[in-house]
């Protein structure tokens, strides 16, 4: 990178933004609403890089505006920031350090970074549906679980429950109507539930990722996913692989979850007892499994065609 003092790292919170320079001990802290990051971006060069941690929604306006300014925007994953700060020794954690680290961290690691793209409108709207989806399931088992068994409440836990699922039910609705205002995204929603154990959320999770970033290669889609397996060799020694876990955790347990269903049908089954009958266990088979799913559901947003096993099964 030509100019580095050009290169930013924003420590982002729900209130405040933290922002360092690489190479500058001085950091500056704004607002993080529309207007002051507005300001701030216009009194850096335009070509300068700004990098951020992803954290849930509180970056995105941040990462908006900045990409409009014509500027190079990273957003990263707060796991490779954790291991890199370790990597560089840094010994403590407060918000300048952080700042400085992200904006080390975008200086020397950029060529290995994917820029960041805005998503469309429809499929942001898509996402942020599933997320709150996913909390409000979260919530309906915590509920389930901790009022469990304790016969005095059953009545406001069942009433609880019910208006919970209805819940999740009408955010499913609101998903329905977001996929009808884009036919684009309807169409390949409706041709990814043709994979075997892909439902409606796993093919609306599906529909989210693969219209957010241009994966090039299905291998590329398989690592943002984070089902991509990371060797862990030296010399002689094999060391056991283990899933990288570097893409959006919600979109993997789709996946895996996809994959469960899939292990069991008639079409995925001999697969998956082939992969145990290997000596794998049942969690590893079905990562493979779901996997497998993954590169499928890639294949049919290339070539814009339905699942066809003898075609697509033996190619992924």
């Amino acid at each position: 990178m030509e100019n580095k003092s050009s290169v930013y790292g924003v420590d982002v919170s729900k209130a405040i933004l933290v922002i360092g320079r690489y190479g500058a001990d001085e950091v500056l802290s704004i607002s993080n609403t529309p207007e002051h990051i507005a300001r701030w971006l216009s009194t850096i060069p335009r070509d300068s890089v700004v990098a951020m941690e992803a954290t849930g929604a509180y970056h995105q306006v941040l990462a908006s505006l900045a990409h409009a300014a014509q500027m190079r925007v990273y957003v990263l994953n707060p796991r490779a920031l954790k291991h890199y700060s370790e990597a560089i020794g840094q010994r403590g954690k407060t918000d300048p350090v952080d700042t400085r680290m992200i904006a080390r961290y975008a200086m020397h690691e950029h060529p290995k970074l994917r820029a960041w793209q805005p998503p469309t409108p429809e499929a942001d709207k898509l996402a942020q549906l599933l997320q709150r989806r996913e909390r409000v399931v979260t919530a309906c088992q915590m509920v389930s679980q901790s009022l469990a068994g304790v016969s005095a409440l059953k009545a406001e836990r069942e009433e609880l429950l019910a208006n919970i699922k209805r819940m999740i039910k009408n955010t499913e609705l609101l998903m329905r109507a977001e996929l009808a205002k884009a036919p684009q995204l309807a169409e390949l929603h409706k041709r990814l539930t043709t994979i075997v154990g892909v439902g409606f959320v796993v093919a609306a999770q599906l529909v989210a990722a693969l219209t957010r970033l241009r994966f090039t290669r299905a291998d590329a889609f398989i690592a943002y996913t984070g089902l991509d397996p990371r060797p862990d060799d030296s010399g002689q020694r094999r060391g056991r692989r283990r899933l990288s876990k570097r893409g959006p955790p919600l979109l993997r347990c789709r996946l895996y979850n996809a994959g469960m269903a899939a292990a069991h049908s008639k079409l995925f089954k001999p697969l998956y007892q082939g992969l145990r009958a290997r000596g794998l266990r049942s969690t590893e088979a079905i990562v493979i499994v779901a996997r497998k799913i993954a590169r499928i559901a890639f294949a049919l947003y290339r070539s814009e065609t339905t699942f066809d096993p003898a075609k697509h099964l033996q190619a992924a």
